[in-house]
């Protein structure tokens, strides 16, 4: 059995002698597996190079971090009329429950028709 190489490939990096971005040489592998001894192709330094961290995930949470927070704004339900904060930013129906039944009265032209005519029996009950 051969031995097995843990970088196929030569790294391509910026050498901080001549500042040319060109394939580097490795030359040996830190204990952690992510430092390596490299030498630049074209001045001939040597140095350690160390790869970072997966920068599009940290760069996108860090940028989710600083970004302010919308305030969510209380909505109300087109089926019963109750007022509800939406859990997430394209929620219209205050429950499960309250879905379905738009829905299933959604397909008749009626339907708005309906949520209206029972929300304003709700408000008469509610003011007697």
């Amino acid at each position: 059995m051969g031995r097995i190489r843990l970088e196929p490939w030569p790294i391509n990096a910026r050498c901080p002698g001549c500042g040319e971005v060109t394939h580097h040489r490795v030359l040996s592998v830190g204990a952690d597996g992510r430092s390596k001894r490299v030498r630049c192709q074209s001045c001939g330094r040597e140095w350690t190079w160390e790869r970072k961290a997966n920068l599009r995930v940290a760069a996108t949470s860090e940028a989710e971090r600083r970004k302010p927070r919308p305030k969510r704004e209380v909505r109300t339900c087109p089926w019963c009329g109750r007022e509800f904060v939406p859990v997430r930013g394209t929620q219209v129906w205050c429950s499960a429950d309250c879905r379905d039944r738009g829905r299933r009265h959604h397909v008749s032209a009626l339907a708005g028709l309906i949520a209206q005519t029972e929300l304003l029996e709700r408000k008469m009950r509610e003011v007697t």
